[in-house]
């Protein structure tokens, strides 16, 4: 995985998710860097967010 992922937001209270691979719970904790899209939609409570992650942009095509 290369260095240069760009977190999509930081945990502020710790969360149980299931890996969208595996399917296996995981626990991720205060402070973690959430660099997975799967994994962030995952969690849904505003509050576990210290800053609430953007939704994905969509792009439209122009004609």
């Amino acid at each position: 995985m290369s260095a240069a992922v760009k977190a999509l937001g930081v945990l502020a209270a710790t969360v149980h998710v299931l890996d969208p691979v595996e399917r296996l719970p995981i626990v991720l904790t205060p402070g973690t860097e959430v660099t997975d899209p799967a994994i962030a939609e995952q969690i849904t409570n505003s509050a576990c967010w210290e800053v609430e992650p953007a939704p994905p942009k969509t792009t439209r095509k122009t004609t």
